[in-house]
C-alpha cells in the first residue's frame, strides 16, 4: 500500500495552509482557519468526496469532517489512517484525480447485527415494551420520566454534544422484534411526569446494509397492515414508513448515498408517543387570590405557544383567569411574587425571580406575513415563546404590561420576513 503512495506520486501538491497530523486518537486539521479534530475512536465511516474540483477526505464520528487533501500534512496523514481503518485507496486515489463532484465511501465500521425477530408472535406493541433482564419486565408506553428512572434497568449518559440520555442496559422485546439497544433523550428540566415521548435506536444487519429496514418492514407488514401510500414512502434516496398504535408511532427509516446525505449501514427505528396526559396532569387548579390578584386581559387574538408535555411550567388555565376573562388571553400578577400568562386551555406560570426580560418582536411582511412574538427570557438565558399574532397588536400593552409585572420589556427593531 505505501509503495503506491511512493510510486505512482498520487497525492496532490499541498497548497493549503493549515496543518494536519495524528496525536493518540485525535485527527487535527484546519476549517477555515479554525482548529478541528475528529475522534478516530469513534469513526463510523469514511468517504472520497469531490466539491467544485476541491478533494476532501469526509470522515463522520459524531459530527460531519470534510479534510482537505490540499492541507499541508495530509500526504503524511492519509497513510497512517489507511493503515489503520483499511481504506479503499484504489478508489481514493481514483477519485480525487478527476474533477467531476462526486463521492464514494471507502470505509464503513463493521456493526455487529443488533436485532431479532423472535420466532414466537406478540401482539402487545401497543401495551408497551419487554425488558429482557433476569426478571423480564414489561414497561408501559404511558410509564413516565420519573418512574422509569427507578426501574433500575439502565443508566443516564452524556453524549459528545453534553446531551443527556438514558440507555436501558439490557435487550428490549417491542411485540416480535428484539432489539439489543433502546433509549430517549432525558432533560432534568423538562415535565417528569408525563410518559417518555421518543425511543430510539439504530439497527444494523450483519450485512450492514438495508437488509435491517426490509426485515422489519416484512415484519410490520404482516403485524400492523397498512397500506405503504398511508405509511410513508419508498424512494431511492431514503426510505420511510410510520406506523400508528393508538398514539403510538413506530417508525424506521433507511437513508442511501446521494447528495448531502451518507448510507451509514444502519436503519433508524422511532417510536414516538403522541398520547394527550393532558386531562390527568393539568387536573388541578391553582388558588388565585381574587382580591390581590392583578390581571390584565389581551383584547386580540393571540396563540398560546408553550406546550405541556415539554413546559414542566404549564400548568391548566386557573379558575380565577377563566371567570375574569372568558376565553380572552391575560397575564396575572399573584401576590406571591408568580406570574402568567392564558392561552385558550393552558396557563404557564412564571417565578419573578427567575425572569430577567420579556421581549416583544415585531416582524414586518416580505416573502413571508408579518407577525408578532412576546418571549420571556429566563435569568438562564433560556428563551420561553408565549404568544404568536399578528403584526404590532401586542404594542398597545407593552406599557401596562411592564407597569403590572416591573419588569423590563425589550422592543427590538422590527426585521423583515424574507
Amino acid at each position: 500500500m505505501f509503495n503506491l503512495f511512493k510510486k505512482n506520486n498520487t497525492f496532490p501538491k499541498e497548497t493549503e495552509p493549515g496543518n494536519i497530523y495524528i496525536n493518540d486518537d485525535l485527527l487535527f486539521y484546519e476549517d477555515h482557519t479554525h482548529v478541528e479534530s475528529v475522534d478516530l475512536s469513534l469513526l463510523k465511516y469514511a468517504y472520497v468526496e469531490v466539491l467544485g474540483e476541491n478533494p476532501y477526505l469526509f470522515l463522520f464520528d459524531y459530527r460531519q469532517h470534510y479534510v482537505p487533501v490540499h492541507q499541508q500534512g495530509f500526504s503524511k496523514t492519509y497513510p497512517l489512517l489507511s493503515k489503520r481503518f483499511g481504506f479503499d485507496d484504489i478508489l481514493f486515489f481514483k477519485t480525487i484525480a478527476g474533477k467531476k463532484e462526486e463521492k464514494h465511501r471507502i470505509w464503513i465500521s463493521k456493526r455487529a447485527e443488533n436485532y431479532k425477530i423472535s420466532e414466537e408472535r406478540y401482539a402487545d406493541y401497543g401495551d408497551g415494551f419487554e425488558v429482557q433482564c433476569a426478571t423480564p419486565l414489561f414497561v408501559s408506553w404511558d410509564t413516565t420520566y420519573e418512574e422509569f428512572l427507578k426501574l433500575n434497568i439502565g443508566h443516564l449518559y452524556q453524549s459528545e454534544f453534553e446531551t443527556s440520555y438514558f440507555k436501558i442496559d439490557y435487550p428490549v422485546r417491542i411485540g416480535s422484534l428484539q432489539v439489543d439497544i433502546l433509549e430517549f433523550y432525558y432533560d432534568k428540566n423538562e415535565r417528569q411526569n408525563i410518559g417518555v415521548q421518543s425511543y430510539f435506536a439504530t439497527l444494523y444487519a450483519e450485512s450492514n446494509t438495508d437488509k435491517s429496514y426490509y426485515d422489519l418492514r416484512k415484519l410490520w407488514l404482516e403485524e400492523i397492515p397498512v397500506t405503504i401510500d398511508d405509511a410513508g414512502y419508498e424512494r431511492e434516496d431514503q426510505k420511510y414508513l410510520t406506523f400508528d398504535l393508538g398514539g403510538i408511532g413506530l417508525s424506521i427509516c433507511y437513508t442511501y448515498d446521494v447528495e448531502g446525505q451518507y448510507d451509514e449501514g444502519g436503519t433508524s427505528l422511532m417510536i414516538n408517543n403522541h398520547r394527550d396526559y393532558a386531562a390527568t396532569i393539568l387536573s388541578g387548579d391553582l388558588e388565585l387570590n381574587p382580591e390581590t390578584t392583578q390581571i390584565l386581559q389581551f383584547d386580540t387574538l393571540l396563540d398560546f405557544q408553550p406546550d405541556y408535555k415539554n413546559n414542566a411550567n404549564v400548568i391548566a388555565r386557573p379558575n380565577l383567569l377563566k371567570g375574569k376573562t372568558k376565553h380572552r388571553p391575560a397575564v396575572w400578577l399573584a401576590d406571591d411574587n408568580t406570574f402568567g400568562f392564558t392561552g385558550d386551555q393552558h396557563a404557564i406560570l412564571f417565578d419573578h425571580e427567575d425572569v430577567s426580560q420579556i421581549i416583544v418582536q415585531n416582524v414586518l411582511p416580505a416573502k413571508g406575513g408579518g407577525y408578532v412574538e412576546l418571549f420571556v427570557r429566563l435569568k438562564s438565558e433560556d428563551l420561553v415563546t408565549i404568544y404568536y399574532g399578528e403584526q404590532q397588536v401586542l404594542d398597545r400593552y407593552v406599557q401596562p404590561l411592564q407597569e403590572l409585572l416591573e419588569i423590563e420589556i425589550e422592543m427590538p427593531e422590527p426585521y423583515y420576513n424574507c
